[in-house]
């Protein structure tokens, strides 16, 4: 049956008694929700590119100090910019870089308080697993150079690192161990730290600390009793 238009204007204006203080609710807020998480990524990325440029700046200072250690006046201005960057921005990632970046010039600057410090801040502020891992083998060698081996083992000992970490964090544990004497476990190590690394990378320096590790006794009788070894020795004997 077709209403006339009487009808309809009656039935529309009887449903929006029902539902028009609904219908305006659910639009107000669906705009403003708009509005609002519009207002959300402009903050976002206003607050990202202040970060970015106070890091910015940060990075300036800090190369500017490794090219002339004793310029207090970058060394102070350094400072002032990772904490502002800590203080405004301490959820960014530009934060933790901050911190481990001041970590570095402390280190080279043999300031290790400092840089246990700041590489503890990192450690406490960050949230990505792979950065987490890298701020871990610094600290740990921060802690070794304060002569405090079992804080450095602390960090790395139940730490499970990514595939591609592996391989810098046994050989910092190689490190810890080969500082307490414990030339066994140094090798193991370092053994393992070998063979997680990729063949493209150059390891001299790890090769190197894995061959200035002596024998132990029992490892130097298994390789007399081995019969190459036997072998080589009759004819070296025989020349």
């Amino acid at each position: 049956m077709v209403e006339s238009d009487e009808e309809q204007l009656e039935v529309l204006k009887n449903w929006w008694d029902e539902n028009g203080t609904s219908l305006v609710i659910t639009v107000v807020v669906t705009i403003g929700a708009i509005f609002g998480y519009r207002g959300w990524q402009e903050n976002v990325i206003e607050t990202g590119e202040a970060a970015s440029a106070v890091y910015e700046d940060l990075v300036i200072a800090t190369d500017s100090i490794a090219a002339n250690a004793s310029d207090d006046a970058v060394r102070i201005t350094a400072v002032s910019l990772a904490e502002t960057l800590k203080a405004d921005h301490g959820d960014t990632t530009y934060a933790v870089f901050a911190a481990m970046r001041l970590a570095k010039v402390a280190v080279a600057q043999n300031d290790l308080d400092m840089a246990l410090e700041e590489l503890r801040w990192a450690l406490d502020n960050v949230s990505e697993m792979h950065l987490q891992t890298t701020i871990r083998v610094r600290l740990s060698r921060v802690h070794l150079g304060l002569e405090d081996p079992a804080s450095a083992m602390a960090l790395l000992v139940n730490h499970q690192p990514a595939s591609g970490q592996v391989a810098s964090v046994e050989e910092a544990k190689g490190d810890i161990f080969h500082s307490l004497g414990d030339l066994g476990q140094a090798r193991q190590a370092y053994q393992k730290a070998l063979v997680n690394l990729s063949d493209k990378v150059e390891k001299p320096i790890l090769e190197l600390k894995l061959a200035d590790l002596p024998l132990s006794a029992s490892a130097t009788q298994e390789r007399l009793m081995d019969p190459e070894t036997i072998e080589e020795v009759e004819e070296d004997d025989d020349a």
